[in-house]
């Protein structure tokens, strides 16, 4: 990786600012690609060779990439920089068959760079940029440079920090503030009652008038679940509702009945007028869904004691258990991957999917098709790599956005997400082109220590690469002082604990048929961790086939043993059961790597190959008799792929 430069602060460079740090780069680039540079000997040739570099794509968020491409922002109306879609209103397209989603010809592009770059007055440029949104940017230098085809669209930025974060957040309200937030007052019809403000009398204060519109506020109030069967809940809040009304002045009571037309009688004496009155009108139970509110503290409550009591293995970037609170802070891209691909769903599945319980069938409906359409995205984030059904899940979760959620607004996010698709034909799998590592360089540079003066930042940077790099490469070398090796055999040695010489277990001694095996807690196998579940429950947690065919679906287990005999190391393990004539909510969503298993394991120990090992799973409890198992497979998701 090469760190060409750092941009210094304290503001971000604005309007063709960035052209000057980019320069010294595209010079070098340029010539590269013109007149190439030869190397006096490489690896494979000893007489030297001449080579030539191009700049393949540019990675980065939306803003950035529209500032080094210096197009306009990913909030104009020229909100993309790959098609001929126009206008802020249009963001939410799906119509992808039609012409304007064709990529633009880049020779257009740079006759408005150019236009601009020729333009004699600051007028003339701003007026040029306000009707083409393109000014002219350095890299139109390079002449093979196509910001259609060249800026990619990052997914980490577009998809998990972007969409996840706007559908959980604010679409969907996954806030501790809007789980306790007091709920809008929903009306159950049209207030029949004249406007106090234009009817008051000339004595009534700003506190009579308040108090005039909570009683008519209370006169139209929607009885929850009236057409449902939870009657103790009807019943609780038409006692409330009863105590409200008869609780304000009689003042305040006439002047209402002078606008409904009511007055108390022998039947209905008193204070008690007005609250018959209301009971007399009922509520259809639609009238009531579309104002009721997602997050809830049972949801926030489910949702924190997924992420706290999932089994994960060590790998899975952990996250805030107190999800939705201010203090939890702000959750990085990481942190989004983690619950959009693992603790939101299962949540949420819990909580709405096939077999749950609601107080009446249209909040069920409601619920599971907001379910469906949240799985679309979770479903999308997961099969970024596989084109087709990444942009169907895509396209189904635009489509119906602003149908479940009227409040929702389209984002940018939305219409380039489409556009990951033509990147997956041009770069292939998004792991290829994606900014997880840049993002972790970034956060070491941040950490490394600096006195911020420019001039001086660089080369401690510099050096401090430099010493690392060669530290490494000294402990590697046969002439490293035998006690610094020490150091480095222990720390290697972590990795692979053996277990003090003992009894061997006699379930183990039955399994591999001999007396003598070395026992390990843990070890390193192609970059995973496994250890045994007394080690650490969440790294024994496996996916494998068993007896290492690959033709049937991986089984979730347990490894309660690892060991080590002549033959190599191998794994002892217990299977989750499956399930027999029990309904998995899970199915409904093929792309979602999840499966429902008996929480009872097999009696007996099986032999487990480390190179039978698909990967790690996540365990949630997901009833006294049954658990959820998500796949943490980074290249495929083999559970759905047999099914």
């Amino acid at each position: 990786m090469y760190l060409a430069g750092i941009i210094p602060g304290p503001s971000e460079p604005s309007g063709d600012e960035l052209n000057h740090f980019l320069d010294p780069v595209v010079d070098d680039m340029v010539e590269s690609w013109e007149r190439g540079i030869r190397y006096c000997r490489t690896a494979l040739h000893a007489r030297g060779r001449i080579t030539r570099s191009a700049i393949a794509c540019l990675v980065c968020d939306l803003p950035a990439a529209r500032k080094a491409a210096q197009l306009a922002g990913p909030t104009s109306h020229f909100y993309c920089t790959a098609c001929h879609c126009w206008h802020k209103s249009t963001s939410g397209r799906t119509d992808i068959e039609s012409e304007d989603w064709g990529l633009r010809d880049k020779s257009e592009v740079r006759q408005y760079a150019e236009l601009w770059k020729n333009a004699g007055t600051s007028a003339e440029r701003n007026k040029l940029f306000v009707s083409h949104g393109v000014r002219w940017s350095t890299l139109w230098r390079l002449p093979y440079w196509d910001p259609s085809h060249q800026i990619v669209v990052d997914t980490m930025h577009c998809l998990l920090e972007g969409l996840a974060h706007a559908h959980f957040r604010e679409f969907l309200g996954l806030t501790a503030d809007s789980a306790h937030r007091k709920s809008d007052t929903i009306s159950a019809f049209d207030d029949p009652s004249f406007d106090v403000d234009l009817n008051k009398p000339e004595t009534f204060t700003e506190k009579d008038v308040r108090t005039v519109k909570s009683i008519q506020s209370l006169l139209t109030e929607a009885v929850p679940d009236l057409e449902g069967n939870d009657t103790e809940l009807i019943e609780r809040h038409v006692s409330e509702l009863e105590r409200k009304l008869t609780s304000k002045k009689v003042v305040y009571l006439q002047f209402v009945s002078e606008g409904l037309g009511i007055r108390p009688d022998v039947a209905h004496p008193g204070k008690k007028v007005y609250f018959f009155y209301r009971c007399s009108f009922t509520l259809s139970s639609c009238a009531l869904l579309s104002k009721l509110r997602i997050a809830t503290p049972e949801v926030m409550r489910r949702i924190a004691d997924v992420i706290r009591d999932t089994d994960k293995p060590s790998l899975l970037r952990s996250v805030p258990y107190n999800f939705g609170e201010t203090k939890a802070g702000t959750m990085k891209a990481d942190e989004w991957c983690t619950l959009t691909t693992v603790y939101l769903p299962i949540a949420l599945v819990s909580l709405w999917g096939e077999g749950s319980t609601h107080r009446n069938p249209e909040i069920a409906a409601s619920r599971r098709a907001i379910l469906d359409h949240t799985m679309a995205l979770v479903s999308a984030v997961h099969i970024v790599s596989r084109a087709e059904a990444y942009r169907g899940y895509i396209i189904a979760w635009m489509r119906d956005l602003q149908v479940l959620l009227p409040h929702a607004s389209h984002r940018t996010n939305g219409h380039m997400a489409l556009h990951v698709w033509d990147y997956l034909q041009l770069f292939g799998p998004v792991r290829s082109w994606w900014c997880f590592p840049y993002e972790r360089l970034i956060g070491q540079l941040q950490r490394l220590p600096s006195n911020h003066i420019f001039g001086q930042q660089e080369s401690t940077l510099l050096h401090s690469y430099i010493k690392a790099a060669k530290l490494k490469c000294w402990l590697n070398r046969p002439s490293c002082p035998p006690v610094f090796r020490e150091v480095k055999l222990l720390f290697d040695r972590f990795r692979s604990i053996r277990i003090p010489k003992g009894v061997i277990p006699e379930e183990l001694i039955r399994l591999i048929k001999v007396q003598r095996a070395v026992l390990h807690a843990r070890i390193l196998h192609n970059g995973s961790t496994y250890t045994r579940d007394s080690t650490h429950v969440g790294n024994s947690l496996i996916l494998y086939y068993p007896g290492g065919v690959k033709s049937v679906q991986p089984a979730p287990g347990i490894i309660k043993f690892i060991f080590e005999t002549q033959q190599g190391v191998a794994f002892a393990v217990r299977c989750h059961l499956p399930l027999h004539s029990y309904p998995d909510p899970f199915r409904h969503y093929p792309h979602f790597p999840a499966r429902l298993y008996s929480s009872v394991l097999s009696d007996h120990l099986e032999i487990v190959m480390p190179e039978w090992v698909v990967s790690h799973f996540a365990r949630w409890k997901f009833s006294a008799q049954h658990i959820v198992a998500v796949s943490l497979c980074r290249v495929r998701h083999p559970i759905f792929d047999i099914l």
